[in-house]
């Protein structure tokens, strides 16, 4: 897995600080690095929680948005369970 910086964030990284979670990923220029997950870049952050095999797009997107990334996967149509009636009921 080759995870990758966002340059922008990476230059305002001071702005991005404070997971504590950190990984090793590649800057612009080719060389690596150890960083928060924060410095990643979106579709970098998004293989990294991935890489254990994990599959949760719920968890992965409110990641994403409390990263400030937003939504890492598309918006989809979200199927929700009959509201209960009491009164529909024999």
């Amino acid at each position: 897995m080759n995870l990758k910086i966002d340059p922008t964030r990476w230059a305002n990284k001071e702005e991005w600080e404070g997971t504590g979670v950190y990984v090793r990923a590649t800057f612009a220029d080719g060389s690596c690095g150890v960083v928060e997950i924060s410095h990643l870049e979106k579709a970098s952050l998004l293989d990294w929680l991935k890489s254990t095999g994990g599959d949760n797009r719920i968890a992965e997107n409110c990641v994403g948005i409390l990263l400030g990334h937003g939504s890492l996967h598309e918006s989809q149509e979200v199927q929700l369970p009959p509201v209960y009636n009491p009164e529909e009921t024999s």
